[in-house]
């Protein structure tokens, strides 16, 4: 896995319109989730994987004064998301990758990705470098739906021609513990909506069948939680 073929292949789903696709398909779950998080009037939050920004903006209204950062390693996706960005809300975007983010020590209170980060090409350096722009005591919020406790999801990597790091719900649980967070826990959580009506259903490469599509969303995403200890420098 390299940058440039994560950066090639978002490009083309840009230009496929599979960014504005995301929204549709994980908003639920991502309002659900920043709803819970206790955002605070002026808080600095990066949305690592933020494709076209739709949760960038999301996480910029959630308070007065929040300062919301997108990051995304494909220059299509940001360019799309500065195309409809709101001169309402603040909400920035950048291009670049997990593994070296361009932003001082302890810049973030939050670091939220949705449906990302096991596309890291070094999942460690990216885990140190969210640990790195954190500020102490700071948290990470990571939506995903690909994890293997959720079988229904295995042939994602295959489909799409993109590697993806497979792990379990406790692998990933222990991966953020290695990594040094803390109060690292996970919750599984299932879209409201449900799976929807069969005939409305239209197969793609990751949903090949309507009973891939009813057992991914069953098995629901995966919310990891997790601080950067108080005490860290």
């Amino acid at each position: 896995m390299t940058h440039e073929l994560l950066a090639k292949t978002f490009d083309q789903w840009s230009a496929d319109g599979r960014a504005s696709a995301m929204e549709l398909e994980h908003g639920d779950v991502a309002r659900q989730v920043i709803a819970k998080l206790g955002i605070r009037a002026g808080e600095q939050i990066l949305d690592l994987g933020c494709g076209n920004g739709w949760a960038t903006r999301i996480l910029a209204k959630m308070a007065a004064g929040v300062q919301a950062t997108g990051v995304d390693v494909a220059p299509a996706m940001v360019a799309e998301a500065e195309k409809i960005h709101s001169l309402t809300i603040r909400a920035r975007y950048h291009v670049g990758s997990f593994e070296q983010l361009d932003f001082p020590d302890a810049r973030f209170h939050r670091v939220f990705s949705m449906e990302a980060l096991y596309y890291a090409v070094d999942l460690e350096r990216a885990l140190s470098e969210i640990a790195r722009v954190l500020r102490p005591g700071g948290s990470c919020e990571i939506v995903i739906d690909f994890y293997t406790d959720s079988v229904a999801t295995s042939c994602w990597a295959k489909a799409t021609g993109v590697p993806m790091h497979a792990l379990s719900e406790a692998q990933w649980k222990a991966r953020f513990e290695r990594s040094g967070f803390v109060d690292v826990a996970t919750t599984r959580v299932v879209d409201s909506r449900g799976p929807g009506e069969a005939s409305r259903f239209t197969p793609s490469h990751c949903y090949p069948d309507f009973s891939t599509w009813v057992a991914v969303r069953s098995a629901g995403s995966l919310w990891i939680h997790a601080s950067k200890p108080k005490n860290a420098s």
